[in-house]
């Protein structure tokens, strides 16, 4: 039992270096234009590795909020889909958000 929570503790570790030291969470990799789509991935994973990447129509999304190390994107059905990122990072996605949803309304938190 004990070992499991050092597993728990080290996996946890793990993915906190590679999140904020190596930084395969890049912004570049968030919102990915596509025509009249854009491929969203949310996660460090899908970005790094292409895991549960979404894919939305540009006229869909109505609203773009902008948290602390969260951006989120509200579609007509005002469903959201968070895109997680660090700090610095979120600006940069805001504004490239806005370009790629015109019609969507900047919020921030």
């Amino acid at each position: 039992m004990e070992s499991t929570y050092i597993y728990i503790i080290i996996a946890c570790l793990v993915i906190w270096f590679i999140e904020h030291k190596v930084n395969l969470s890049t912004s570049h990799k968030a919102l990915i234009e596509d025509g009249d789509n854009v491929i969203i991935n949310p996660t460090m994973l899908s970005r790094s590795y292409g895991f549960s990447s979404k894919v939305v129509t540009k006229s869909n999304i109505t609203k773009i909020q902008l948290a602390d190390n969260c951006v989120s994107l509200f579609t007509e059905s005002n469903n959201a889909i968070d895109i997680w990122l660090p700090k610095k990072s979120c600006g940069n996605i805001a504004e490239r958000a806005e370009e790629y949803f015109k019609s969507a309304s900047l919020v921030k938190v």
